[in-house]
């Protein structure tokens, strides 16, 4: 079994399109060749990436969408780094600035117009059949933080048990078609032990986003820092607790300056690394993408920006402390 705890690694998405959906169709290999060359050149350590796929690609032109998978997997290997392929993403921006991904309706309202599950299944069931036992591939991660509301109320309780039986399909049929590679989801934190308990039944791997979340106001204040620590501490527990591995696929939340950027790389990092926990940063490459550039790029949200590197691809000054970890 692979040495989580080694990982060091990012998720990537390429720079030119603006969502997973554009990045798939429009797949260009060339740029992809030179924006994960570029990592592995300021970062010598990465030997993981993680990118979200596309299904609405995939539905749109199955062939095409395949191929260019493919060949972002002999890319990868290439340079000598295993891919997560995230099949689904349901993260949403929450100023609108969006990336795709899955809405409610399309798992857990069979009465809808969008209601997916068998178009789902039988994505996950043709990538895991061309697949199987593929050693490029580490883990294939269901879904990037399912579960997507911030509280748990009499609004949005009801959704946990249909969402959890989607995943729980999505996991049967990689397990189905692709019994050897390892099937983890993605959560994020807002929903601390009971959101883990969820997915631990379809987890091999606990996979976790333990971002430190803050601006230039409080990135400094002890007791916030104190409150990250004692979180982390908390996952880094349960998942001694069940017996499971655990690997953080994103972390390092965004600044526009660089140096409050450093600033959350250096704290955040190693707290990461001093509890023995590997990780995949978010993410590699500026993007047009979501989260990963500057204004003059687009919309930025209250999670700024998390790129390592500039619209020219140089390394954003101060983010080679990464390989200090």
């Amino acid at each position: 079994m692979m040495d989580y705890s080694q990982v060091r690694g990012f998720n990537y998405q390429m720079s030119r399109g603006t969502t997973s959906l554009e990045n798939w169709l429009y797949f260009d290999p060339n740029l992809w060749e030179v924006e994960l060359r570029r990592g592995k050149e300021y970062f010598p350590a990465f030997s993981m990436v993680r990118y979200w796929l596309s299904w609405d690609a995939y539905f749109r032109r199955p062939e095409v969408f395949k191929a260019h998978f493919e060949k972002s997997l002999q890319i990868a290997d290439h340079l000598g780094i295993k891919v997560m392929p995230c099949l689904f993403n349901r993260w949403h921006d929450a100023s609108g600035y969006d990336c795709g991904g899955v809405y409610t309706e399309n798992i857990a309202l069979p009465e809808a117009w969008g209601y997916y599950r068998r178009e789902y299944r039988d994505y996950v069931a043709d990538l895991a059949r061309e697949h199987a036992g593929d050693d490029r591939i580490a883990i294939w991660d269901i879904c990037n933080e399912p579960y997507s509301y911030n509280d748990l109320n009499e609004r949005t309780r009801p959704l946990v048990a249909p969402e959890t039986e989607w995943l729980t399909e999505m996991y049967a049929t990689l397990k189905e078609f692709d019994p050897s590679t390892p099937v983890g989801v993605s959560i994020h934190q807002h929903h601390e032990r009971e959101g883990m308990e969820w997915v631990t039944p379809i987890s091999d791997v606990m996979l976790i986003h333990p971002y430190f979340i803050c601006d230039p106001s409080n990135m400094y204040d002890e007791a916030h820092r104190a409150d990250y620590l004692a979180r982390l501490d908390r996952m880094v527990a349960y998942g001694k607790e069940v017996g499971k591995p655990m690997l953080v696929t994103e972390t390092c939340w965004g600044a526009l300056r660089d140096e409050d950027r450093v600033e959350i790389l250096r704290f955040t990092l190693g707290a990461i690394s001093e509890r023995g926990l590997g990780f995949l940063a978010h993410a590699l490459h500026y993007s047009l993408v979501a989260d990963l550039h500057d204004p003059a790029d687009g919309f930025v949200g209250h999670s700024y920006n998390l790129a390592f590197t500039t619209p020219d691809g140089a390394l954003r000054p101060g983010h080679e402390i990464f390989n200090n970890y």
